[in-house]
């Protein structure tokens, strides 16, 4: 009887229209609801928007983008509840294709300790920063060739889009955390932990031809036993450019490495 008690307290001050409204989207498992879903249900426009506005602003609708909203269940208490961050990256994005990566998944596998304070959302449509239920999502476009090495997982029953270990290297090298000293240290302590087929064929799909360099020479450095370091090796081809192995060195003087045009700026 207490728990219902308390229940009830949490929803005395909806209306019947918003607890039907919330109700019927747990109904149909909807963790998104959108003005147009709502319309339907009410057959009214104004009192669609009315309803929505409301129930925003009681905290049991999370507001994604105008006439987009995750949903508050029922069971929980108000000002209590937050939705799973990367269920709210997807539905952020919607239809748009997307990965959570960058720092996210830095911590996510392992690479580094610190846990980011904000929520990288890696899409081919739109760059931009939203506060979603108190927490931060950046949305960061890239070109669509480098969406690949997607790995799907489950959450809530959503399946939801990360950057999968290998990809999450290529990542890191490109864009590190820290000191660039840090793509050693991680690369040395996940080489034995990788699929190292799967990790070269990313970095020679990787649009971007300084990465290949810095990745395939600490990888030498590491391991010369690699046979499929030959293969990024092709991908440099006759690109005479040399590149600072350090890019966060504004030095560029250092020994010369001819076979991965490399300056190494250390």
């Amino acid at each position: 009887m207490k728990n219902n008690n308390k229940m009830n307290l949490g929803y005395r001050s909806l209306s019947k229209d918003e607890l039907y409204l919330i109700s019927r989207a747990e109904f149909e498992k909807r963790k998104l609801i959108t003005k147009e879903f709502t319309q339907k249900l009410f057959g009214n426009f104004k009192k669609a928007a009315n309803i929505l506005d409301k129930l925003t602003r009681k905290g049991r609708l999370i507001q994604l983008q105008r006439g987009k909203y995750i949903v508050v269940p029922i069971k929980a208490p108000n000002q209590l509840w937050t939705p799973n961050e990367f269920v709210t990256a997807k539905l952020w994005m919607v239809d748009v294709p997307y990965y959570i990566g960058y720092f996210t998944m830095y911590n996510y596998w392992g690479f580094t300790e610190q846990i980011p304070q904000t929520i990288f959302v890696l899409n081919t449509k739109r760059s931009c920063t939203k506060i979603i239920g108190n927490v931060r999502y950046k949305a960061v476009k890239i070109n669509k060739r480098k969406y690949y090495g997607i790995k799907r997982i489950r959450i809530d029953e959503e399946a939801v889009c990360i950057s999968d270990k290998e990809r999450t290297l290529v990542d890191f090298i490109y864009n590190p955390i820290g000191s660039f000293e840090n793509v050693k240290k991680v690369l040395a302590a996940n080489l034995k932990q990788i699929n190292i087929d799967k990790f070269i064929k990313y970095l020679i799909s990787f649009p971007v031809i300084s990465v290949r360099k810095r990745a395939g020479y600490i990888l030498e450095k590491l391991n010369r036993n690699i046979p499929q370091l030959k293969k990024l090796k092709e991908t440099i081809g006759n690109e005479k450019t040399f590149v600072a192995l350090n890019p966060a060195n504004s030095s560029r003087k250092g020994k010369i490495n001819k076979d991965w045009r490399i300056i190494v700026n250390e």
